[in-house]
């Protein structure tokens, strides 16, 4: 049986990253990918729509992300930053607002005090710190049970509602309310870099694969593509893994899959009571990303709503058949993107004249190497998972963008998560 020091689980950023720090401190390493391409939650599909490449996951990025940003200077990935909308589009129940703010006059003070509970809530939080270690538990709440503790009211309670929803990629009822203040708190408690980091900030000239392809190129390691691992039973002396073509021996494994996919899995010993657990719950990003190709609608449009289908609509490029336009929803099934009808009667509710000529999206819900969309937690979970999810069972460790701290769930978190499991297999050695 081959042998290896280490088996990586996983081609997304947290597993090339790991393998390539591995690597470099003179480790063989074996990473099994069960997709047929490298980068995980990110997929770069090129060439689209008349020669536009489209993120069906992760997308954008921010210096803040410290991470990342000296991935993309280490290798000299080209990136862009976003054109600022010469305005933002309020939708409110499919009514397009013809007005600056998203509230009428008499809400401005309504609308102060939302800013106001977000900021003041975010500067409660210090990123870098465990959060279920920290004095917030009244945050850990579902999204909307937040807003109305915090007294939001009006236009200013529902947009705020349909903004973390949007971030979370989740409903209001599941979703922790602490995990998205967590991203206003990375940005310093700033609500502008938040709409930054979520929306409008620097993305991938040739597609997130590119950033990818640069850490394995340098990595080195060997890859195995279309191999789902199936079984992995550690020993005294090693670990052995089975995958979709045969078995390996490693001295240590790094998982670094979403957690909903650990129970399909085969652990021996069994995964501990915390990880079984929120692998059988999943986390709350059971919503969707679809892209849509639309004439009759603003070039720069970036629009927000609540009551609506989807929860925030912006476009992206400009082609010869119309405004490609990136669309969010905090459910699975709110529109169904290969009904064009469907999806012109959700991008309507921000552009009434828009015309749909295509769409294209990715079923992450039912992915079954994903089971969601980005690790938003469900309320309670900080609590209950935040910490157990990192741990080391003996020789498998575990990585992955829901184990990271500041930028949990980000192409940042990812890469944070492999080089923090690389030093702690090292370490271990």
């Amino acid at each position: 049986m081959e042998h290896y020091d280490v088996v990586v689980i996983g081609a997304g950023f947290s597993g090339l990253t790991a393998a390539r720090e591995l690597r470099e401190a003179g480790r063989n390493v074996l990473v099994l990918e069960a997709r047929d391409r490298i980068g995980g939650s990110t997929w770069y599909q090129p060439e689209v729509w008349d020669g536009v490449g489209l993120e069906m996951g992760g997308t954008w990025i921010v210096p803040e992300q410290t991470h990342v940003w000296a991935e993309v200077q280490r290798y000299g990935v080209p990136i862009s930053d976003s054109e600022l909308p010469g305005r933002m589009t309020w939708s409110d129940h499919g009514e397009v607002l013809d007005a600056l703010l998203p509230v009428p006059p008499e809400e401005y003070g309504a609308l102060e005090h939302a800013v106001r509970a977000l900021v003041e809530a975010a500067s409660r939080l210090d990123p870098l710190r465990p959060l279920s270690e920290q004095d917030v538990a009244d945050l850990d709440v579902p999204i909307r049970q937040w807003a109305e503790d915090a007294g939001l009211t009006g236009n200013a309670k529902e947009l705020m509602i349909s903004w973390f929803c949007g971030c979370a990629n989740a409903s209001e009822e599941t979703g922790s309310a602490l995990d998205i203040v967590r991203w206003c708190a990375s940005m310093g408690s700033s609500l502008w870099g938040m709409v930054q980091a979520s929306v409008l900030g620097w993305t991938f000239d040739e597609g997130t694969v590119s950033l990818a392809r640069a850490i394995l190129d340098d990595s080195g390691a060997e890859l195995r593509l279309s191999s789902p691992v199936r079984r992995i039973a550690a020993d005294d002396e090693g670990v052995t893994v089975g995958y979709d073509g045969g078995e390996v021996r490693a001295d240590r494994v790094l998982v670094t899959t979403a957690v909903g996919v650990w129970q399909d899995i085969e652990f021996s010993p069994a995964l501990s009571a915390g990880k079984a657990a929120i692998s059988r719950e999943n986390h709350a990003g059971q919503g969707q990303k679809i892209w849509a190709l639309a004439r009759n609608v603003p070039e720069d449009i970036s629009g927000f709503g609540w009551g609506t289908a989807f929860d925030y609509v912006g476009a992206m490029y400009t082609t010869e058949r119309g405004v490609v336009l990136v669309c969010f929803a905090p459910e699975h099934d709110r529109v169904n993107p290969d009904d064009l009808a469907d999806v012109q009667r959700a991008v309507r509710e921000f552009a009434p004249e828009a015309e749909v000529v295509a769409a294209h999206a990715h079923d992450w819900v039912h992915d079954e190497f994903n089971k969601g969309t980005w690790a938003t937690f469900r309320a309670g979970q900080f609590a209950e998972y935040e910490l157990c999810v990192a741990e080391p069972e003996g020789r498998v460790h575990f990585g992955g963008s829901h184990t990271a701290r500041r930028w949990r769930a980000f192409i940042d978190g990812a890469i944070e998560s492999g080089k923090r499991a690389a030093a702690e297999i090292l370490s271990a050695d």
